[in-house]
């Protein structure tokens, strides 16, 4: 039995995303998978991992605080979290989510009201993987994601949902 590539799932997984469905549809994927790759990451996450976490979470706060955009530090929060779990066949599936989503992602946090909401979500998702409890960071980051869903929604005006 061959050992199946990221790219097996990737290309069919774009090529399905791409024929149309909603960005609703979309995020609803996005808040099933990632709460989920969250508790994993509880199990698994490295000292190393979590250390990297706080460096970027500290990142964030002080581009909100000075009002900066921090879309790199946001997308490598979840890159990590997603390689602490350790299940690449999620995490090939999350990426091809986050690309199709980056644009709105990107508008969204653009006010300071959601960048400050965004750091306090990733402040309880590093929290939960301190503390290595899954339940915590399966509902910390489910929480996280269905505001950010919402708020895509609404930026959108209902379009594409």
């Amino acid at each position: 039995m061959r050992q199946v590539e990221p790219d097996d799932l990737a290309r069919p997984l774009q090529s399905l995303i791409a024929r149309g469905h909603s960005i609703r549809d979309v995020i609803e994927v996005r808040g099933i998978v990632e709460p989920a790759l969250a508790a994993l990451a509880a199990q698994h996450i490295t000292d190393a991992q979590l250390s990297e976490l706080r460096e970027l979470l500290a990142a964030q706060e002080r581009k909100v605080a000075a009002d900066q955009p921090y879309v790199e530090e946001d997308i490598r929060f979840h890159e990590v979290v997603g390689d602490a779990a350790r299940n690449e066949l999620l995490t090939t599936m999350l990426s091809v989510i986050w690309d199709v989503l980056r644009t709105s992602r990107e508008q969204w946090s653009q006010t300071n009201h959601r960048a400050h909401a965004s750091v306090d979500a990733h402040r309880r998702i590093l929290d939960a993987l301190t503390r290595r409890d899954s339940d915590a960071a399966r509902i910390a980051s489910a929480e996280h994601i269905r505001a950010v869903g919402e708020g895509i929604l609404k930026l959108l005006g209902g379009k594409n949902g």
